[in-house]
């Protein structure tokens, strides 16, 4: 019985002997098996498309405008010198070998220790984020596949790297992947690279260890390395490339030290025959940018060929916007060192598509774009954002453009706003509040319908609020960090859409024929307002143009709607403004300008302001939709509109004279409402004798700013002259009122031409009492029917306009700055009571 117990132990370990032994054969079976799939899998990729390894030329791939007009091909004439390996230095091809694959000479394509130590680094770092192909597989991924991001592809790279070793030599994988690597900014290749950075080739003696570094650190992320975007980044990088060189006995200490201490290039060296017009860059970089995040197609793959761009771009609009951007004459007046800066964005008014764009005045390519990425206080702008549109839209019954807003000097919890002409009344109704840039009534308004609501519509226009800006400050733009001109242009199609905002985009479609793929954009729309509400603010924002602060905006037999802005300056006096903004629209179009100095100090202080932002705004869309058919403006089906009660109408020039100190002069304050938006001025002092003096003539503007000698306590009147010239009905002659001189010489501070007093308390977190914002109706000009509105004293060319050297008053004090939160003029204000959401009140804005 014991043998036979014995063999049966025996027979049943035989049998699991040969099992294992059958699946361990299996195994090595099925791995040699899946080798040898995957290595004729590859090579029959290779055999199929190895024309790609030998014309590394591609098809370009082509940009078209919204009319399907070409506005760019990315032609890679490249290589158009092929570099063979032997011309190459040693040090450049070491310098790739060091940082993308040290252990080339020894894998087969696939390098299993990398992929290895690539998988534990994941795994401790909780992230994807290390890759771990082979130059082999870069070569493999760049020539032969698609953009699909699956396991497969990953397959497909590893069996056609198998397969690439076996067909070629070391020396030919690295000679084809130095030839067809990209280096960002369109250069595909040392050589094309070299000569785009550098001005030499690779071969030239002054090809250096630094150079070669360089290079070699683009690949990873050629739009982060590239030395002209990121230039910080892009010298960390090579610095790390050179350690690794010393690390790995490529060269010395002291040619490490050398070439870390080497400087980047700064300047590229274009290649003649670009196709790209220079001043289409910023629009072309922001597209690349969607492009990626949007489409998940990279500059790269771009640039690799074979792609149908189908863009918003309106080539017309870009060039209206080049030709004014060109000349010197609409924008203020240059500073010691530099000029303002400025930026413009232009939206389709009923799908959001980005016609055209300017990063700055001097945009470099993928430099920082102030049409996109700037954030600024966006003063008045704001206003029909943050609280008209809300008020309208929460209770239409109670708030429309006829609705009757507080007028007087008030206080709001300790935050007292000002109008920038300092004349207050008892009530005014929104309309002309609006039309006049009033910022009691704004304020007055958000505080009735609650400072949370303004933020929830400001969260739907797409405009993000700091934490900070729970308070009555924003009803005046008088935001922590401010906006861009973008997310302002988006923020008002709801006006020009029938209260529907489109998203911002410039990519209509992409689709690329050869591998099979078509990209195509879904257009994003919120429904912000009701339409009728959309339409009530509509019809005040085109009143603002017609006869209000933005009437440099209009244009010629078009309808045009729209409202400035105006930030006051913290660096300069009270004639100086830190932003102008203008955001208008046409029924084609909606716009949105700024113009500032970035950054403003004693030496570059800005005397103007958004009539010069309005007045860019008209002449880019009168020029920019020359050819295209006038159209109405459309109120939505059903609605009556009702007009302004008659006696909001002024129908006399009623003038204000008002008497200050600013930097230790005697100034008058002149400031008159009531004319016609047709009207020109001409001012004149009156001597205690009783003889006229004329002092401007041909003023567009409503305001004028008179510098005294001594304190003669003139007289002053305002002659309005018609379209013709003829002279219209005088205003009254009226003295000069010494209040507001009182009221600073008695406050122990030098005035602000009117504005004065208009700060709000600090409250203890450093956003009080910072800062100044001034309304429109002081903005420095061409802003309309109320003190300090029209074209900017000092307008370079305005011939009509002999008291240009006169500087405007602001429009209001407006405390949290920009970027500054420094005590405003130097006063301490104590703290406010618990104010709820109000907890954070910086200044007056309006313009």
């Amino acid at each position: 019985m014991a043998t036979k117990a014995k063999k049966k132990v025996r027979k049943k370990k035989s049998s699991l002997l040969m099992i294992a032994v059958s699946f361990a054969i299996f195994l090595v079976l099925s791995v040699i098996g899946g080798y040898f799939a995957l290595l004729y899998a590859g090579d029959r990729m290779i055999a199929e498309n190895e024309q790609k390894l030998k014309d590394l030329k591609a098809e370009p791939t082509v940009i078209y405008d919204k009319n399907g007009k070409e506005m760019t091909s990315l032609i890679r004439q490249k290589n158009r010198e092929y570099k063979p390996i032997t011309e190459m230095p040693k040090v450049l091809v070491n310098a790739f070998l060091a940082v993308e694959d040290k252990r080339f000479f020894e894998h087969k394509g696939v390098d299993m220790i990398r992929i290895g130590g690539a998988i534990l680094n994941d795994i401790r770092k909780g992230s994807l984020a290390e890759g771990g192909s082979t130059i082999t597989q870069q070569l493999a991924r760049n020539v032969f596949l698609t953009l699909d991001q699956t396991f497969w592809r990953k397959t497909k790279e590893m069996s056609i790297a198998i397969g690439l070793e076996c067909r070629y030599s070391k020396d030919q994988i690295l000679e084809m992947y130095l030839n067809r690597v990209y280096l960002g900014e369109g250069e595909f290749g040392v050589e094309d690279a070299a000569n785009y950075y550098f001005g030499h080739g690779v071969s030239d003696e002054k090809f250096t260890i630094a150079q070669a570094a360089m290079l070699a650190a683009i690949p990873k992320a050629p739009t982060t390395y590239s030395p002209f975007n990121n230039p910080e980044q892009a010298k960390l990088r090579r610095d790390t490339v050179i350690r690794l060189m010393y690390e790995q006995g490529i060269i010395t200490e002291a040619q490490k030290n050398e070439a870390q201490a080497e400087p980047l290039p700064t300047e590229p060296n274009e290649v003649e025959g670009a196709s790209l017009k220079k001043g289409y860059r910023a629009f072309f970089d922001y597209m690349l940018k969607e492009a990626d995040a949007r489409y998940g197609v990279t500059e790269e793959e771009l640039y690799s060929g074979g792609w149908e761009v189908y863009t918003t771009f309106d080539q017309k609009i870009q060039d209206a916007m080049l030709d004014q951007y060109a000349n010197a004459k609409n924008f203020p007046k240059d500073g010691a060192k530099r000029g303002v800066e400025s930026a413009m964005i232009v939206v389709d008014a009923k799908n959001g598509g980005v016609a055209g764009m300017m990063g700055g005045r001097n945009y470099a390519a993928k430099g920082f774009n102030y049409a996109t990425d700037m954030k600024r206080q966006p003063g008045s702008s704001f206003k029909p954002l943050a609280v008209y549109a809300p008020a309208i839209d929460i209770d239409s019954d109670k708030w429309g453009p006829n609705s009757s807003l507080s007028n007087k000097r008030q206080s709001f919890n300790g935050y007292e706003p000002r109008n920038y002409n300092n004349k207050y009344s008892e009530n005014v109704s929104m309309n002309r509040a609006l039309i006049e840039s009033l910022n009691v009534p704004a304020v007055w308004l958000l505080n009735e319908i609650g400072v949370k609501n303004g933020i929830d519509y400001l969260n739907k226009f797409g405009i993000e609020l700091a934490p900070e800006d729970r308070n009555l400050a924003i009803a005046l733009g008088g935001l922590s960090k401010g906006t861009s001109p973008l997310k302002m242009a988006q923020a008002y199609t709801a006006f020009a859409n029938g209260g529907v905002m489109s998203e911002a985009h410039a990519i209509s479609k992409m689709t690329n024929k050869n591998v099979g793929i078509e990209r195509v954009y879904e257009e994003k729309q919120t429904n912000v307002l009701k339409p009728e509400s959309a339409w009530k603010v509509h019809t005040m924002l085109e009143r603002a143009v017609q006869e209000g602060t933005g009437k440099a905006a209009r244009i010629s037999g078009r309808h045009v709607a729209g409202k400035t802005g105006t930030t006051q300056s913290i660096a300069g006096g009270s004639d100086v403004n830190k932003d102008a903004w203008f955001v208008g629209y046409t029924p084609e179009y909606v716009g949105a300008v700024w113009m500032g100095f970035d950054p403003e100090d004693k030496q570059h202080l800005m005397r103007q302001g958004s009539s010069l932002t309005a007045q860019m705004f008209s002449k880019v869309l009168a020029e920019g939709l020359k050819g295209v058919e006038a159209s109405d403006f459309v109120p939505p089906g059903g609605f009556e509109e009702v007009k302004e009660e008659p006696q909001e109408q002024e129908s006399k020039i009623e003038l204000a004279a008002d008497m200050t100190i600013d930097k230790n002069k005697l100034k008058v304050v002149l400031s008159w409402i009531g004319g016609s938006p047709d009207y020109t001025y001409d001012v004149y002092r009156i001597r205690p004798n009783g003889e006229r003096e004329k002092i401007a003539e041909g003023l567009k503007d409503t305001y004028y700013v008179d510098e005294l000698d001594s304190p003669t306590q003139y007289k002053y009147v305002v002659v309005p002259r018609n379209a013709t010239g003829e002279e219209e009905t005088p205003s009254k002659e009226v003295g000069i009122s010494t209040k507001q001189l009182e009221n600073v010489l008695n406050s122990g501070e030098e005035g602000d031409m009117g504005t004065d007093g208009n700060l709000p308390p600090d409250n203890g977190n450093g956003n009080g009492a910072s800062g100044q914002q001034p309304s429109d109706g002081g903005n420095t000009g061409g802003d309309g029917q109320g003190p300090w509105n029209g074209q900017s004293p000092g307008n370079t060319g305005n011939s009509q306009n002999p008291g240009d050297s006169q500087a405007p008053p602001p429009d209001i004090v407006n405390p949290g700055g920009d970027e500054t939160n420094q005590p405003s003029q130097g006063i301490e204000l104590p703290p406010p009571p618990d104010q709820g959401d109000q907890n954070s009140q910086r200044g007056d804005t309006n313009g």
